[in-house]
């Protein structure tokens, strides 16, 4: 049994986040022997790219849903032992001196398509044609009553991963969620897009940078399913198989970070702006001022099927060859498990990074 056990998350609002900077879950893991370590404090490029593939042994991650469908989807052993919903903001921009006024008038008119040619999971595309294709329907449209424009990215997501300096540093810094739709935002400011689609803490950055109008502007999601809705906790089967004991602590650690949120809304909306990228004013706006309320984990039906959804979406664009079997996917053991653990000891003193 290996002593490392390894982990990722994403600049999203996440318990599972919350619980890494507060230390909650080195210290627990710390009592066996073991180190709780984030992919940025390796510089090997394939282990990092694991955020995405999650090709590396004894692994936790909670995002986006899309790499670990594309991850199970190419036969790893990824088990998902968690989901997490919470609104975020959604728009759709034009630039301030367009003529679009609304959805409606979007038909004929260019909507970008971004594709990364330097990444093999390439999730910011299917976020887009999700956000484009559900928004365009809720208004009578379809994805070709439009004129999808690719916006080809070529630097890979890795090349602006960081080098850690603490232990609980993520791989993504505030000038990686800056830069994210760099590329669209810049095809949209010269003309070359007439629209570009965007949510959550990128939504309120890239909005707030370029000037640009929003056409559509929602934090009503209640139904929305995209990469981000619903967020996944995966582990990786071998860890799981072995340690299933090891597994149900740090889930209960992350049940446990989302009963601190609850309860501590200034320094929950804290961490969620430094894991986001965002000034701390810019939380409600990009995600919702219920954003501390919304980060517990669950494996109800609701919420697996919108990530069935998102598995049909996955098949039907032609990223994935097959669906992936949620039989074999989903392992409910771990959350029933550490229920009970939630018992046991009161929640840690704050220790959150500063």
């Amino acid at each position: 049994m290996t002593n490392t056990f390894w982990y990722t998350r994403c600049p999203v609002p996440t318990a599972f986040s919350l619980a890494v900077l507060n230390g909650w879950i080195a210290q627990d893991l710390q009592t066996e022997g073991i180190a709780f370590r984030s992919l940025a404090t390796t510089p090997d490029r394939s282990a990092r790219q694991s955020h995405f593939q999650q090709t590396q042994p004894n692994f936790f991650r909670q995002g986006g849903n899309t790499p670990p469908l594309f991850s199970r989807a190419a036969g790893r052993d990824v088990r998902l032992i968690g989901l997490s919903f919470n609104e975020s903001l959604r728009v759709i921009l034009v630039r301030p001196d367009s003529d679009i006024r609304s959805v409606a008038d979007l038909r004929g008119k260019r909507i970008s398509i971004p594709r990364r040619l330097s990444d093999p999971v390439d999730f910011w595309r299917t976020t887009v044609l999700r956000g484009f294709s559900d928004v365009l329907a809720a208004n009578g449209l379809r994805l070709q009553d439009t004129v999808p424009t690719e916006v080809r990215i070529a630097r890979a997501y890795v090349d602006s991963a960081q080098d850690a300096r603490r232990a609980e540093d993520s791989l993504w810094r505030a000038d990686f969620m800056l830069g994210h739709q760099r590329e669209e935002a810049e095809a949209l400011i010269r003309g070359e897009v007439d629209a570009i689609f965007s949510q959550g803490a990128i939504a309120a950055i890239t909005q707030g940078f370029t000037g640009a109008r929003a056409i559509f502007d929602s934090q009503d999601t209640a139904r929305w399913v995209n990469n981000d809705a619903p967020l996944t906790l995966t582990v990786t089967g071998d860890l799981l198989d072995r340690r299933p004991d090891l597994v149900d602590r740090v889930v209960a650690q992350t049940l446990r970070a989302a009963t601190w949120a609850r309860a501590q809304e200034r320094q929950a909306k804290r961490l969620i702006a430094i894991e986001a990228g965002l000034p701390e004013d810019l939380v409600d706006r990009a995600f919702s001022p219920r954003v501390h309320e919304q980060l517990g984990l669950s494996l109800d039906d609701t919420l697996i099927a919108r990530l069935e959804s998102q598995n049909r979406l996955l098949v039907d664009h032609g990223f994935i060859e097959r669906p992936v079997d949620f039989t074999r996917f989903i392992d409910f053991g771990p959350l029933a498990r550490a229920q009970p653990l939630l018992a046991e000891t009161p929640v840690p003193a704050i220790a959150a990074a500063e």
